[in-house]
């Protein structure tokens, strides 16, 4: 029986390219054939107003049962939800934490960023699947390879991170994603990220999930 996987983006802090994540990860399974949705927990919105300027029918954007509750939208036939946390550590985010499939932690080579990280490691530390994710790095950057070394000193770091690129906020603008520009390295990036995130939940050929999970058309369902 088909499961629903879910995969939360997670930060200690604004700024970090969450949503970017999130956008990403979603349409790259989206041109993979999964029913795809994602929910934007942030106040700033930016998920959604990206939804809003998209073309394609895919991912849908939903809304979180009350009580965060992940159970009803395990029913309703998606294959995966996104979910696109707001900055800081809301009091919810346990619960969540607690029915991911998996957990990412994106995180830009600055000292505020690696403090903000350090500071989530230990509501991550009894998660099976979770992973910094780093974003807007520079190609050769003794910056990034320091950051890097810091990251890994606190937990498993994703082998591939998001540089930064133009692509990614051009792509947003139309309410596209960078993966969609073929033959870029952007969509190189995000193409090898989320093999890697397949991997985190079980997916590792890249198709619906069939077994159980471990826990316990047009657009629809408008709404943050």
């Amino acid at each position: 029986m088909p499961v629903m996987r879910t995969v939360l983006i997670f930060s200690g802090k604004g700024g970090t390219s969450k949503t970017t994540v999130a956008r990403e990860l979603a349409v790259a399974a989206s041109l993979a054939g999964r029913s795809v949705a994602i929910a934007d927990l942030d106040p700033q919105a930016g998920l959604t107003g990206w939804y809003s300027r998209r073309r394609a029918e895919t991912p849908s954007l939903i809304k979180i049962p009350a009580g965060y509750d992940l159970e009803p939208l395990a029913k309703a036939g998606i294959d995966e939800l996104i979910i696109d946390t707001p900055p800081g550590v809301p009091a919810y985010v346990d619960k969540l934490i607690q029915q991911a499939d998996a957990v990412l932690v994106p995180c830009r080579p600055s000292p505020d960023d690696l403090t903000a990280a350090a500071g989530i490691v230990p509501k991550l530390a009894r998660h099976p699947q979770w992973a910094f994710v780093m974003v807007q790095t520079l190609h050769r950057s003794r910056l990034s390879d320091g950051a890097l070394r810091q990251l890994a000193s606190l937990g498993r770091v994703a082998p591939v991170s998001l540089g930064s690129r133009q692509d990614y906020p051009l792509a947003a603008v139309e309410g596209a994603a960078a993966v969609e520009f073929s033959s870029t390295k952007s969509a190189d990036e995000v193409t090898q990220l989320r093999a890697y995130v397949d991997k985190m939940i079980g997916l590792e050929d890249g198709k619906k999930a069939s077994r159980r999970s471990r826990r316990h058309g047009d657009k629809q369902g408008e709404g943050g």
